[in-house]
């Protein structure tokens, strides 16, 4: 299928400025055509969909644009999740041993809060987020 940039931002809930911005940055193909009568299609709509499904596991728009780029061919939203998954936010206990450079630890303090930080700014800031947990869990006492 075919679309106008207003109709594809409007499909896949993004606004016509995200598309231009993905654009940009080399997450999204540049359309057939230019200007007004530039043409978008299914394609695009499943790579912003996917984009969209990577930024909901956390991934940054940066990681994201390297996973497209070592996996250019055009399958389903499905498969390159699937595939990705390996590079995909994952929640790990902080003193847990891990190799992964782009592993996040996603901690959940009271029910209500949610920390993400990587094992090595666990490392460097280590007292600041300890402190910043207990000062939640107390706030949470109150």
């Amino acid at each position: 299928m075919e679309y106008k940039v207003s109709e594809l931002a409007e499909k896949a809930g993004v606004t016509k400025r995200t598309i231009h911005y993905y654009i940009s940055k080399g997450l999204l193909m540049p359309p057939k055509g230019s200007g007004v009568n530039s043409i978008y299609s299914d394609e695009h709509l499943e790579r912003i969909l996917l984009i969209k499904e990577l930024q909901n596991s956390y991934m940054p728009l940066s990681k994201i644009r390297d996973y497209i780029l070592e996996h250019p061919e055009n399958d389903s939203r499905e498969e390159s999740l699937d595939r990705a998954e390996g590079v995909r936010v994952r929640t790990i206990v902080p003193h847990e041993e891990t190799d992964g450079k782009d592993v996040y630890i996603r901690e959940n303090i009271h029910g209500i809060f949610e920390m993400h930080y990587t094992k090595e700014s666990y490392e460097k800031n280590k007292y600041i987020i300890e402190n910043v947990k207990k000062y939640v869990e107390k706030l949470m006492e109150d």
